[in-house]
């Protein structure tokens, strides 16, 4: 594993790492939300529902955390940097994930679901700064894993309501940060028909590992409006807190997504754009985009208990 030697290194790699694993394992899927309540969710469970429905129901349904519709998410995403450091205006990173999202359900009704999420992400290039050679060097390999566990609850008046643990377990490779990280998360969502807002804090510490303190907050604020011809536009920003370093990282993000059916698979394809307006003045994050793509699978679990 690559060590980090300076405040400089470690803000270059450790950064990114931490958000790849932590931030998309949860965030990917806590951010979205819908307007089906309890009782229109259960019946999702079997094979061909998901295929029946139309691109718009499918849209606001994908949107549901607490959906039972089973997902491969599939997300590229490209980071430019800037800073004080020599050359940090010309450092970008690149990196991609895959989550699948396949939920447990909690009873007959569809409104409880158990999620376990996690987050493979392996990172193409990511910029680290030598303080010894005064350059930039680029860096690869599987970035940590993040994961969740939580559990959640939807109610018929739209109000979805989601609790749980998040974690991280180092991969020791050369973008790893090195460290088993772990802490609570709590989503409360509000859907309407025509669109919906959502707040998702979290908190992560070091269990293990490497010997610094790590101690970093996540606020996820989203809201979104759905469209005619399943598309919705959206704003999901996720915002960090460094404790230990008293660094705040604040992106503004807007995205578009839309649900395209291929014969009898669905694909949700969602394509975003941030902009920091807070991070790291000696080697941050300036800008960032991402796209991704969504395949709506059939949910094994629920077949298996349902049927």
């Amino acid at each position: 594993m690559f060590k980090l030697g300076t405040l400089s290194v470690s803000i270059g790699l450790m950064v990114l790492a931490s958000t790849v694993s932590a931030q998309d394992s949860s965030g990917a899927d806590l951010s979205q939300s819908s307007n089906v309540d309890a009782s229109s969710a259960a019946p999702v469970a079997s094979d061909g529902a998901a295929t029946e429905k139309s691109a718009d129901d499918l849209a606001k349904e994908l949107a549901n955390p607490n959906s039972p519709l089973a997902s491969l998410v599939f997300k590229h995403t490209y980071t430019s940097f800037n800073g004080s450091l020599p050359g940090a205006s010309d450092q970008s990173s690149s990196v991609s994930l895959f989550q699948p999202v396949f939920p447990f359900p909690v009873g007959d009704t569809g409104a409880v679901n158990l999620f376990v999420r996690p987050g493979l992400a392996y990172v193409w290039q990511q910029p680290v700064f030598n303080s010894v050679t005064g350059n930039f060097e680029n860096k690869s390999g599987m970035a940590d894993i993040g994961y969740d566990v939580a559990l959640g609850k939807s109610f018929k008046s739209g109000l979805i309501l989601i609790g749980g643990i998040q974690g991280t377990i180092p991969t020791d490779s050369d973008v790893s940060g090195g460290q088993w990280r772990l802490g609570p998360e709590l989503a409360v969502f509000k859907i309407s028909k025509k669109g919906y807002v959502g707040i998702n804090p979290s908190h992560q510490w070091d269990i293990g590992g490497d010997g610094y303190n790590y101690s970093n907050s996540g606020l996820e604020l989203f809201a979104g409006v759905f469209l005619p011809n399943a598309w919705t536009i959206l704003t999901d920003s996720k915002w960090t807190y460094d404790w230990e370093n008293n660094q705040a990282t604040m992106p503004i993000n807007l995205a578009v997504s839309k649900v395209v059916k291929f014969g009898k698979l669905p694909v949700k394809f969602q394509a975003g754009v941030d902009y920091y307006v807070k991070s790291n003045d000696v080697f941050g994050q300036d800008w960032a985009i991402n796209f991704s793509a969504s395949p709506v699978v059939p949910n094994f679990i629920y077949n298996a208990i349902h049927h």
